[in-house]
């Protein structure tokens, strides 16, 4: 049988905008992350002979430093990271490859959303939909037998190696300080997709993981270990929505966490919490030292809207569960959303006066395309802007559709944070890290 060409592919992370731009990285609190899709294909392309190694723009000083990484780095392919919010640095690092020769693979949120957008705005040779650790080894191990757009096959997770963190630069990573997390900081995905319609995020998220799955627990808890032993963390952060879904899976881990000894941080929705106040007291009892919940909003007519599925009460309740157990609340919610009124904003934020969450994350609603929000809005004549950059962005001082008044919100928020915090420097803190965890995106 003929041996397979060991091929040489440097990865791609275009991550700039929203994270402190060129240079950032070691110094930016929001670049305590890696990018778990690029890891894990890293560790999969080891596991079958090619080399790999990765520009991350996070630590080029700018494009010049980022074509001559390209140019040094001698690949036989490209593949690059594109959430929308990365469309024009995605978009040039093609054209760069071009230039040099190389062929170029694009993958990740925005691609998998709109792959003939991508195709037709972009000069990439392949565009792979969905996610990349079966089909891009095949993509680069046969190139000639795929075309322009290609669908990604689901893998069974179980059957993925460790994700490969080598890649990035951990020292920097683990060495950023950050204003609420204990450092070292390392973060792990359970699962991917998502079983809830939310309509600011589907059904646009089933086009990139297709059906809700996990890992096993023991998966997992093989992952955490190395991590532990590699890199001696002191906070974990279980990094998706739906973590907390089956009660069975949290009551496993947390039995095999439990001699683990070390804090994590998790995500959940209010209405699990409201369920099984048991099971967050045994998640506390073995480490559980924050929950980041969804609220969005305390206005039910809003949570209806956005067809969150959960209740004012549940998420009053939730807050208040948390707080008991001595387990701190990440209070994720957002304004700016269509149809909300200035009312109904301040209600929101007089329930976060009241509950007084450890911290308070203020999102602007921003129309994600692919979502059922987004066509709301397009049909209703909402948006600003058709930029995938513009949409992908939730910086929550900017203007994202028609309708809400920015200036009010920001002034409110920005009175709510004095209030909360008694001085500016806190309401600045918040500014900087604000929304939700960046790389949810796109196994963030």
């Amino acid at each position: 049988m003929e041996m397979q060409k060991s091929m040489k592919v440097t990865l791609v992370f275009p991550s700039i905008r929203g994270f402190g731009g060129f240079n950032s990285l070691g110094k930016n609190e929001g670049c305590i992350y890696i990018q778990h899709g690029l890891a894990s294909l890293s560790a999969v392309l080891k596991s079958r002979g090619h080399s790999v190694d990765l520009i991350d723009l996070r630590e080029c000083s700018g494009w010049n430093d980022v074509y001559e990484k390209m140019k040094l780095a001698k690949a036989d392919f490209f593949g690059v990271y594109m959430s929308s919010i990365d469309f024009h640095e995605a978009a040039k690092i093609a054209e760069y490859a071009k230039t040099l020769g190389v062929p170029s693979v694009v993958g990740g949120p925005h691609p998998s959303i709109c792959p003939d957008y991508v195709a037709e705005k972009s000069s990439f040779d392949h565009i792979l939909v969905g996610e990349g650790e079966v089909t891009f080894p095949e993509l680069i191990e046969n190139n000639q037998s795929f075309s322009r757009i290609v669908k990604g096959t689901h893998p069974d997770l179980n059957s993925l190696p460790i994700e490969d963190r080598s890649i990035f630069n951990m020292e920097k990573i683990l060495g950023t300080k950050h204003s609420f997390y204990p450092t070292p900081f390392v973060n792990v995905i359970s699962g991917r997709g998502c079983p809830f319609q939310c309509g600011f995020c589907k059904p646009g998220e089933d086009l990139i993981f297709g059906k809700f799955r996990t890992r096993s627990v023991g998966n997992l808890m093989k992952e955490i270990k190395f991590l532990a032993d590699s890199y001696d963390y002191r906070m974990l952060m279980i990094d998706d929505d739906s973590f907390t879904l089956n009660p069975n899976y949290v009551a496993e881990f947390c039995d095999s966490y439990e001699d683990i000894g070390r804090p994590f941080t998790i995500q959940s929705r209010a209405d699990f919490i409201v369920r099984r106040p048991n099971l967050v007291k045994r998640l506390r009892d073995v480490g559980c030292w924050m929950i980041v919940i969804g609220l969005e909003s305390f206005n039910q007519r809003l949570l209806d809207f956005m067809n969150k599925g959960t209740t004012v009460e549940q998420n009053v309740e939730a807050v208040k569960c948390c707080q008991s157990l001595g387990v701190k609340v990440w209070a994720n919610v957002m304004y700016g959303l269509p149809t909300e009124t200035k009312n109904e904003a301040i209600e929101t934020m007089d329930w976060i006066r009241r509950l007084k969450p450890f911290h308070h994350s203020p999102s602007f609603y921003t129309p994600i395309i692919g979502s059922n929000l987004y066509n709301y809005s397009k049909e209703h004549d909402l948006l600003l802007s058709e930029d995938p950059a513009f949409l992908g962005s939730r910086s929550p001082t900017e203007p994202k559709i028609k309708g809400p008044d920015y200036k009010f919100l920001n002034t409110e928020l920005y009175k709510l944070n004095i209030e909360r915090s008694g001085s500016s420097s806190y309401n600045q803190k918040v500014r900087r890290f604000v929304g939700y965890s960046l790389m949810k995106v796109g196994l963030r």
